[in-house]
């Protein structure tokens, strides 16, 4: 019903999606529908709780180089890459906008996922100090990136340079206010023996 459902947003054309629809088009019957879940927000939070999963899995690629020589640096990279899986993933926006603030378990566990998967990057290269409520922090900076994102998408169809320094510019910021400027870095050589 997922890949369904999805499928029916990228070519419905801004049209809200039906749940008798959707379960009638994955060939599922009315009363399995319901038993899997509630009505079309609950499978539309599955639907954005997937597209977060994959997006953790799109940011575990992400292989740098070399070691970057500060975390804006990383940042950045990150930003970036996130701004190419927006672009690659640009229908999922009709779906985004209608999470609920009442998140069910699969969406709250994607999203501790990403921040977990930032954190982690964070830590790979760099000496992370203790910092109260690190992860609610990480999942903020993706949600001020997501704004620049999403509203780039809505109004000029597409994430431009402009908009993705922008993006960039403003997790630098916010990450500011948590982490040292001099940050120091984790030994990343390669274990000699």
């Amino acid at each position: 019903m997922l890949s369904v459902a999805a499928q029916m947003l990228s070519e419905g054309g801004g049209e809200p999606l039906k749940f008798a629809d959707v379960f009638e088009a994955a060939g599922v019957s009315r009363g399995s529908a319901y038993r899997i879940y509630i009505g079309v927000e609950d499978l539309l939070q599955d639907l954005a709780g997937e597209w977060l999963g994959n997006f953790v899995a799109y940011l575990r690629d992400l292989k740098l180089d070399e070691p970057p020589a500060d975390w804006t640096i990383l940042s950045d990279r990150i930003v970036a890459r996130g701004t190419r899986y927006w672009a690659d993933t640009a229908e999922t926006l009709r779906v985004m906008p209608r999470i609920r603030s009442n998140l069910p378990e699969t969406y709250s566990a994607a999203v501790r996922s990403l921040s977990e998967c930032l954190a982690e990057m964070f830590d790979r290269y760099f000496e992370i100090p203790p910092i109260p409520g690190w992860y609610q922090k990480l999942a903020f900076y993706t949600q001020l990136a997501d704004s620049v994102y999403s509203d780039a998408m809505r109004t000029d169809g597409r994430i431009s340079d402009q908009r993705l320094a922008e993006a960039q510019a403003l997790c630098r910021t916010y990450l500011g206010f948590h982490l040292p400027a001099d940050l120091a870095p984790r030994d990343t050589a390669p274990a000699s023996g």
